[in-house]
């Protein structure tokens, strides 16, 4: 093994589809193109990196980064052990080791992947977050103070897995069979949201201290079919050849008043601040049919592709691909710098 002064770190897509799933495994799932992308641009800053697929923690994943003894690992594991509950064990393992790396730590990461506590924490802050309530499996789910029409999404997921053109109930009987649908299908609770028919923004934000917010995009929903709800679905995201996929366009930076600009940028960086995101993160909100503005939830390890939404913005801010992997990695470092050796040795 050569000499190399970085580790970029990335799980393989581990997607097999469950029974009953209406969210297929379409080919953008299965790309992981911001990995060569880092690895390209850490070259191109000076660096020496060394690329580590894992999908699994074992011993030999420790001895292997023990023995190159990286300055810092740009961290783009989103699962482990095939369960994205795991992803925030990746930071604490780095931790553990005493080894710098990009990105949130454990708790954030943790904190992030239940939709319903992040609502808790942002209300309990006055950072206003849509009303919604758990319902768990074999519970009888009660509709006492539920105001239709809801959104109805699984609560331990991300990348819109889960949400489909059913996600958006407007009676009892369609709720409650959305609701039987996360509980057999991901076994899982549902989150029950109201569901805000306003417009809807993404936010990225960079850094740690002094935070930068980076252009606001919004969604045009106008593409849609007629029929369809106005929500970034699964296959909105991920199928490329839908209707869905090409109805839901990013507009970066979003064409609004400075009014509105401001109060984004403020809840954003709020909420960055008070799921402690540090770093790089993406904070999505929708309006309501009144243009109130409320955070859906915090994202702390978006996706950074060369041509998902942050690098999007990114560039909208004047930074290059380029730029937002030098930046992120040497936020890295300079936390590195301010952390002891590591105490163990590992055989």
């Amino acid at each position: 093994m050569g000499r190399y002064d970085c580790i970029v770190l990335y799980n393989t897509a581990i997607l097999p589809e469950t029974g009953g799933t209406r969210e297929k495994i379409y080919p953008a799932n299965l790309i992981r193109q911001e990995v060569g992308a880092v690895e390209e641009s850490l070259r191109a800053a000076g660096f020496s990196p060394y690329v580590l697929s894992v999908d699994f923690f074992s011993r030999e994943l420790v001895q292997a980064i023990s023995r190159i003894s990286p300055k810092f690992v740009f961290n783009l594991c989103e699962e482990m052990n095939g369960d994205p509950e795991l992803e925030m064990c990746v930071a604490g393992m780095l931790d553990i080791l005493s080894i710098p790396y990009t990105g949130s730590g454990p708790l954030a990461l943790g904190l992030a992947l239940n939709k319903y506590r992040v609502k808790q924490i942002l209300r309990a802050t006055g950072i206003p977050s849509a009303r919604g309530l758990l319902s768990a499996p074999g519970q009888p789910l009660n509709l006492r103070g539920v105001r239709f029409p809801v959104i109805v999404k699984p609560v331990h997921e991300d990348a819109s897995l889960g949400i489909n053109q059913d996600s958006v109930c407007y009676d009892a009987a369609a709720l409650e069979k959305q609701v039987a649908y996360i509980h057999e299908v991901f076994s899982q609770e549902a989150l029950v949201e109201e569901y805000l028919d306003g417009r809807e923004f993404n936010i990225s934000l960079m850094g740690n201290g002094k935070v930068r917010v980076l252009a606001i995009s919004e969604i045009d929903f106008s593409g849609l079919p007629e029929g369809q709800p106005r929500i970034v679905s699964y296959r909105a995201k991920w199928d490329e050849d839908s209707e869905m996929y090409r109805g839901t366009i990013p507009i970066c930076p979003a064409r609004i008043l400075k009014r509105l600009e401001n109060r984004i940028k403020e809840l954003a960086l709020r909420s960055y601040q008070c799921i402690g995101c540090r770093d790089y993160a993406r904070v999505d909100m929708r309006t309501d049919a009144r243009g109130n503005l409320y955070v859906l939830e915090v994202n702390p390890n978006p996706d950074l592709s060369p041509h998902a939404g942050f690098a999007r913005a990114a560039e909208a801010n004047g930074l290059s691909y380029a730029d937002v992997v030098l930046e992120i990695s040497q936020l890295a470092l300079e936390r590195g710098a301010k952390v002891p050796s590591a105490a163990y040795v590992f055989h």
